[in-house]
């Protein structure tokens, strides 16, 4: 687990999602962000994006994340194909798609095959800790925690009242070692944290 200070981040999706939710007509949550900083991780880092089979470990080519959502009765993970080819804005509208047809019993079969990568917003639901289950053929899945503002210490030893978020990993330890999970944790860290006001959607 490491902690992200999402301040930046939190800011500048909050000046943008009222104008997003009425020209795209999907509502702009912190999801498409995270999941654009962690299909950037995962070419920098793609041990993450592949698999243990009996012939050894297999790294996939395309990034095709699944979105862990929760239903009444159950947990599905529909899949963003190809998601390297998506734009911030692109992935809050194919998430948006694919969480509206998985809430109304719309999906297909297609839409639940061929994750390489999980991603799961467990703080939807207010938790701020987890220890998240790795999908069958896949080297890990990350949640994003719940965002909570706290006391921060900062590099010039001030204390700055900043908006905190915990993303933790679970991963398959026969594809990847300590080491590569951790690097790639950092480099998703480092990338929501560059994230402000006046990037690109």
């Amino acid at each position: 687990m490491v902690e992200v200070d999402v301040s930046g981040l939190w800011k500048w999706r909050n000046a943008e999602k009222e104008r997003f939710q009425r020209d795209r007509g999907y509502p702009l949550t912190l999801l498409p962000f995270f999941v654009y900083a962690a299909v950037q991780a995962l070419k920098a880092y793609p041990l993450m994006n592949a698999r243990f089979t009996d012939e050894g470990i297999l790294v996939h080519r395309d990034i095709n994340v699944g979105l862990a959502v929760a239903l009444d009765s159950n947990l599905i993970v529909p899949v963003i194909r190809d998601a390297a080819q998506y734009s911030i804005s692109g992935l809050a509208v194919a998430a948006g798609k694919l969480i509206e047809r998985a809430r109304s019993g719309k999906l297909g079969a297609d839409d639940l095959s061929g994750g390489t990568f999980t991603v799961n917003n467990t703080g939807a639901n207010g938790s701020i800790m987890s220890a998240p289950i790795i999908n069958g053929g896949q080297a890990g899945i990350v949640t994003m925690e719940a965002v909570v503002k706290r006391p921060i210490v900062t590099k010039d030893d001030a204390i700055a009242i900043r908006s905190i978020m915990n993303v933790c990993l679970s991963l398959d330890h026969r594809v990847v070692d300590g080491s590569i999970a951790s690097a790639f944790l950092v480099d998703l860290k480092k990338r929501l944290e560059a994230m402000a006001p006046g990037g690109t959607l």
